[in-house]
């Protein structure tokens, strides 16, 4: 079992909390959840530990609970919120916070979409991820002085694919709204958390690699973009007048079809003259000429340099990309 302690925070927002007035100090304390990961497509449960110090008298108020998440996850559909707490006796249940009821303190906004505004997708590395937002069905009255222990269970079916990715858990209440008032909420992500045992290569939201693909997932015709991030470490293509992709694409049913020619078709384009980052966007029906009828599986593929004499693959292979079903 995996704990993400938050001793430091717990300092600075114990001192913070002491000399405020007319707030409620919340501490997310810890995360509880598997170190060993989770199997695609099966649930997993991670469990937040949560202080609430109310310092003055406050009604009608819900705590708030929000999960970032890959959108691989389906999280809305996919995810249950329970908690106990020193209060209550017994199970309490959590529901999704309606759309049109909108944080006090964020400008119009949605909870969901406030919440991506201010806090993105924390330290993860790609952007196709999604935060989901609960409320505690049950409204609380709360007095100045009481000390209320809470353990919030959020339970998730992942989604089919491998992966690894830093998930994020937010605290707030509804009284508060996303005011930006530190001791009103807590955010913790947390370590790489990793899904094995499903369909595809690893996508990995934790860390930058040489290759970049996206949208995640796309069809033969959907326009796919191919990078080579050459700055995330040293590599022999550094320095190189061109960089070119070198791809083949199977299909289904078993054909293959190759675009490896250091040509115009295949030179990359660099996106900045202070970066080493290329790029190539295309058809993808179109730059291998996929025949009508044909549905494809994958596509395989390294970056060379202008005679081909300098490659980069995923250390002793190719890098990957598997493609949905239409």
């Amino acid at each position: 079992m995996k704990i993400f302690n938050n001793k430091i925070f717990k300092r600075i927002f114990g001192f913070l909390c002491l000399g405020l007035l007319m707030v409620s100090c919340i501490y997310l304390d810890s995360i509880d959840y598997s170190e060993d990961g989770a199997i695609a497509g099966e649930e997993t449960t991670f469990k937040l530990n949560v202080r609430v110090e109310p310092l003055s008298n406050e009604n009608n108020e819900r705590m708030v609970v929000a999960f970032l998440a890959p959108k691989s996850w389906d999280a809305t559909n996919n995810t249950e919120v329970t908690y106990t707490n020193s209060i209550d006796e017994g199970i309490q249940t959590a529901s999704l916070v309606p759309e049109d009821d909108l944080p006090r303190n964020a400008g119009g906004l949605t909870w969901k979409s406030a919440i991506r505004n201010k806090f993105g997708v924390g330290p993860n590395v790609l952007n196709d991820m999604e935060w989901v937002v609960f409320w505690t069905d049950k409204v609380y009255n709360v007095v100045n002085g009481e000390k209320i222990t809470a353990t919030f269970n959020v339970k998730v079916k992942t989604g089919p694919g491998n992966l690894r990715a830093k998930l994020g858990f937010l605290i707030n209440n509804t009284g508060d709204g996303l005011s930006g008032d530190a001791s009103r909420f807590k955010i913790l992500y947390t370590d790489c958390f990793e899904v094995s045992e499903g369909e595809g290569a690893v996508t990995d939201f934790c860390e930058l690699h040489f290759n970049f693909a996206q949208p995640l997932t796309a069809t033969k015709n959907d326009i796919l973009t191919i990078k080579f991030q050459g700055d995330i470490g040293e590599n022999p293509l550094a320095g190189q007048n061109e960089i070119h992709l070198c791809a083949t694409a199977y299909t289904v049913s078993g054909n293959s079809y190759q675009q490896c020619a250091q040509d115009d078709k295949t030179l990359m384009i660099k996106e900045s003259v202070f970066s080493n980052t290329y790029s190539l966007s295309f058809w993808v029906a179109d730059l291998f000429g996929i025949p009508e009828g044909e549905e494809l599986d994958r596509i395989v593929y390294s970056f060379k340099n202008q005679d081909g004499s300098i490659e980069i693959m995923d250390g002793e292979v190719p890098f990957i990309y598997f493609f949905k079903c239409e």
